[in-house]
């Protein structure tokens, strides 16, 4: 959904707010936002460093596109059993132009203290951070290991999902399904990848300041790109993952299996920090396997300069075989290649 669409829905909030300022009424409307302002370069011009669908990447010459966005969120509770939630993310996706797209549009109906069902455009929730996958502030890296997350470039699924939370002595049981469709536009623009029939399984148990998650993700894989087309081929996405903050302490790690297209791939990495009052440090290892291998190793140094604000400074050295996850190769392009990235990361 491009940009006259993410316009009008902008205007919810100031249309729902103004007729209830006029029925004397508190308005329930809320709107919140994120963003990413970041300069990304690399030590070479032999080929690109991009995220996962991007048209065009980061070369010796510092660029702005590939971990920048703004994002905007409405929320709307109706009454105490249905609310509303609508997203817009601007970022360049898919086309080599920023774009606006409706990321999230659901209604949520709490139908009792543990059990919520979402209909419409949720989440897709493969991953330890899906929920906030594109929001920098919530994430203690510059981005999320794209040995991982680049094996599954949806963000969304239209259709439903259910969660249901039950406690455990002093832990949380959360148990998440969700069936629906998931399409992108592939990089370039003149494509389109589609997930039909997708089905979600999660469980998530959580205690204290440790969680660990399982979760299963199957469907049937269409692609259109040019003159190549992949019929509907049935894939599986499974996904574990651990993450840790206690006593300035924070770990985090994820290991991924993708499975029906060519040899399928293996991902995983792991994370881990220590803080010192408002200063993070982290160092981050990620490896993935299969027809686009690679790995990287990051350094990285959050500062939470501000209440709303953080600064991340954060180089990674990525060992591709053949081009990796780069787009765009030259002849004769080879590893390692240096990658440094300056963030501003802020919540509204």
């Amino acid at each position: 959904m491009k940009s006259k669409h993410f316009a009008t829905l902008l205007l919810v909030p100031a249309v729902l707010s103004t007729a209830h300022a006029q029925n004397g009424e508190t308005s329930p409307v809320r709107v919140s936002g994120f963003g990413t302002g970041a300069l990304t370069w690399t030590d070479t011009n032999d080929a690109q460093f991009a995220r996962a669908n991007q048209a065009s990447g980061a070369g010796t010459s510092p660029r702005t596109g590939v971990d920048s966005n703004l994002g905007i969120q409405v929320d709307a509770n109706i009454n105490d059993w249905l609310s509303l939630t609508g997203q817009g993310l601007v970022r360049k996706f898919g086309e080599d132009d920023y774009g606006a797209d409706a990321t999230l549009a659901f209604a949520k109906f709490r139908l009792s203290d543990t059990l919520n069902v979402r209909v419409g455009r949720v989440p897709l929730a493969i991953f330890m951070v899906s929920d906030y996958r594109n929001v920098g502030y919530a994430n203690t890296m510059v981005r999320p290991s794209l040995e991982v997350y680049s094996q599954v470039p949806m963000d969304s699924l239209d259709g439903a999902d259910l969660s249901w939370q039950q406690n455990i002595g002093p832990a949380t049981l959360t148990t998440q399904l969700a069936y629906g469709d998931s399409s992108i536009t592939m990089a370039g623009g003149d494509g389109k990848a589609k997930v039909t029939n997708g089905s979600v399984v999660n469980v998530i148990y959580e205690q204290g300041p440790f969680t660990l998650r399982v979760g299963r993700n199957d469907g049937k894989l269409t692609l259109d790109q040019g003159f190549f087309h992949l019929p509907k081929t049935k894939v599986s996405f499974t996904a574990v993952g651990f993450a840790m903050d206690a006593n300035n302490v924070v770990v985090q790690s994820e290991y991924t299996q993708a499975r029906g297209v060519g040899e399928g791939s293996d991902g995983w990495y792991a994370m881990g920090g220590y803080r010192f009052g408002k200063l993070l440090p982290y160092y981050s290892h990620g490896k993935q396997t299969g027809a686009s291998a690679q790995k990287t190793d990051s350094v990285g140094l959050r500062w939470d300069a501000f209440r709303s604000a953080d600064i991340k400074f954060q180089v990674d050295r990525v060992d591709p075989e053949g081009p990796g996850l780069f787009i765009q190769p030259r002849r004769g392009f080879r590893g390692p290649v240096t990658v440094g990235t300056v963030a501003v990361d802020f919540v509204f």
